[in-house]
């Protein structure tokens, strides 16, 4: 699955939404009752961006066994980034990783230094 059909994807799923109640049944709805919709929305969304996001990658992970490999996205605890990997099955070796370790000991160092200058973070 590619980056067009997930966007395509999107695309039906918000037409959807928007199609899904003929117009002569709308009904006016109050600021409280518009809020719990877009509430509502708003985790049938993250819903269904995680369920594509499940979807690619264990199609990916399909084609990575066949090098033996698999893919693993994390998110790194100190910096809160998330990080992907591609590890070796057998001996668990990471491959490849974006962003590269340094990346994360340079924002690692940044929040330290932040840290030590500012009292919060914005």
């Amino acid at each position: 699955m590619d980056v067009k059909a997930i966007q395509s994807t999107q695309a039906a799923l918000d037409m959807h939404t928007a199609n899904s109640v003929p117009e002569n049944q709308k009904k006016v709805a109050t600021p409280s009752q518009e809020q719990q919709e877009r509430e509502i929305f708003k985790d049938l969304h993250e819903k269904t961006k995680n369920e594509i996001i499940k979807t690619i990658v264990e199609e990916l992970n399909e084609k990575l066994a066949l090098f033996n490999s698999s893919l693993k996205i994390e998110v790194d605890k100190e910096t809160k980034i998330q990080v992907v990997k591609i590890v070796d099955n057998e001996t668990k070796e990471v491959i490849r990783q974006i962003p590269p370790e340094t990346t994360l000991k340079i924002a690692r160092y940044i929040d330290k230094i932040t840290g030590l200058l500012f009292d919060k973070k914005a």
